[in-house]
């Protein structure tokens, strides 16, 4: 079967059939294991092989910082040799397909590209899917050079552009075209995609980016690492010169106490996160793309109706409380608080406000600010809003909330058995199939041409401005909308974060 054994720059790897017509390839290292001298450091190139490697399995997902409540104690889920990732191509020989290189999210703490199974969505997208490996929490998101440990900064962002220097190099030999790389990912994942627009050194390796539920928003200034980066020292007592030989539980259990206290005016609820180092992320990734960072790009930027509601629950999850903080450090408590009050004048019926405010905090305005800032930068830009309610747990109980949209992109119809490591899903009704089906011909439509498409009636996609502010409602009757939830824009005019009037 054509494909099945490839020659890359590094060796030659042996992947496995899915079921034709897609092959797969699993745990392809893009660099060398971050361990030991290299922990912290940037990705070290791969060693090379010579004997076949077999690429029929996942390999080990990064370490996962789990939250407090769930750490002391417990084993140590991941291993620091992680970088890797996992190739998905139609069988079918022909002109070198459309890549999609997917980031997974998880909060910058958790997630693994092994969770994403990306034969259906390379089948329907006739393109050829990448998932990856970066590294998590204190091994990827810090900067250790005010405390004298320099070239430290941001070795997640290294990790992603190293893996998109692979598939520069590399993906031509399973089919892919390293001329049409569309960048994406949800979630954290869509928050790093907005990040790498703004990293020089990602320049030129991908060529469209889709942003799902993660707008430019998640970054810590200098100050805020080095407190982070503090309060981790503190909490191992340690010294940064024994940083590097601290056992992974140890460095495990004391992350999750930074994030844990980082729901004050200092951190605003981000424990790790991307930092603005002046190198690597030379500035943050709103302010690169008003100058024009991602002009040359199309950006098509999506949120899900109700994204907060997915973290009700006894008790409020932190990302409740620290958006709760963000919003009340960047704003003043004077001002926050008459905020709250004017969204209690514009609330949906039998809706807290109260959520809604710290949806549109997290998610609606600062994805409406990267719209505007590309817009304004003489970019290309389109946008969406995933309101379909999935039938399976949670969303048939809480909703369009954070993750609907993508459990249904990742769905292998009949059923939502896109995630790995999930409980068995229940088969996908009716109004499932179609929005599945309506989302996939859309990021065909992206990953083929620059614009998403599949919208019925021959409608044509808009793009997006601010004198009509269109949105395409993505649900089981797929619409343009524009400028929807307008009041609860425009409370935010003239506000720091707030969006043009």
């Amino acid at each position: 079967m054509p494909g099945m054994h490839v020659e890359t720059l590094t060796g030659p790897v042996r992947g496995t059939a899915e079921g034709c017509p897609v092959l797969s390839w699993k745990s392809i290292p893009y660099a060398a294991p971050p361990t030991g001298e290299l922990r912290f450091r940037p990705p070290a190139p791969v060693k090379p092989w010579t004997a076949v490697r077999d690429a029929a399995r996942y390999g080990p997902q990064a370490v996962q910082f789990t939250p407090a409540s769930r750490a002391s104690g417990q084993d140590v889920e991941g291993e620091e040799d992680c970088l890797t990732l996992n190739v998905w191509a139609p069988a079918e020989p022909a002109a070198p397909r459309p890549v999609l290189f997917w980031i997974h999210g998880g909060a910058f703490l958790h997630g693994s590209g092994s969770l994403y199974d990306g034969a259906w969505l390379s089948e329907v997208c006739d393109a050829v899917v990448v998932t990856v490996n970066y590294r998590l929490g204190p091994l990827g998101f810090m900067d250790l050079g005010h405390v004298a440990m320099a070239d430290t900064a941001n070795p997640a962002l290294r990790d992603l552009v190293a893996a998109l220097e692979w598939v520069r190099g590399n993906i031509a030999s399973f089919g892919g075209d390293a001329g049409r790389v569309t960048l994406s990912g949800q979630s954290a994942g869509g928050m790093l995609t907005t990040t790498l627009l703004a990293v020089p050194a990602a320049r030129g390796l991908f060529h469209q980016a889709l942003v799902l539920s993660g707008a430019a928003r998640n970054v810590h200034t200098p100050d805020q690492n080095a407190e982070v980066v503090d309060r981790l020292l503190t909490a191992l007592d340690t010294t940064v010169d024994q940083l590097a030989d601290v056992p992974v539980r140890a460095l495990r259990d004391a992350a999750a106490h930074v994030v844990a206290t980082a729901g004050d005016e200092v951190l605003r609820g981000d424990g790790f996160c991307p930092v603005v180092d002046g190198a690597v992320l030379p500035r943050a990734p709103l302010a690169a793309v008003s100058s024009g960072a991602a002009r040359h790009l199309p950006v098509w930027i999506s949120h899900v109706s109700h994204e907060m509601d997915i973290f009700l629950g006894p008790p409020p999850a932190p990302v409740l409380a620290g958006t709760d903080a963000a919003g009340r450090a960047t704003l003043g408590e004077k001002t926050w608080a008459t905020l709250s009050h004017a969204y209690a004048t514009v609330a949906e019926a039998d809706r807290d406000p109260r959520l809604d405010l710290l949806d549109d905090t997290m998610w609606l305005i600062p994805a409406i600010r990267l719209a505007e800032a590309q817009h304004a930068a003489g970019g290309q830009v389109w946008f969406s809003r995933f309101d379909h309610v999935p039938g399976l747990p949670p969303y048939d109980r809480l909703g369009a909330t954070h993750g609907a949209d993508n459990r249904c992109l990742w769905a292998h119809p009949p059923a939502f058995n896109n995630l790995a490591g999930l409980p068995p899903a229940p088969p996908m009704g009716p109004a499932d199939l179609a929005v599945a089906a309506r989302l996939h011909r859309a990021v065909r439509a992206f990953l083929h041409t620059g614009a998403p498409g599949g919208l019925p009636d021959g409608l044509d996609w808009p793009r997006y401005e601010p004198r009509d502010r269109a949105t395409v409602i993505l649900d089981d009757r797929p619409r343009i909308v524009y400028d929807p939830r307008r009041e609860r824009r425009l409370l935010w005019a003239g506000l720091p974060g707030g969006t043009a009037p």
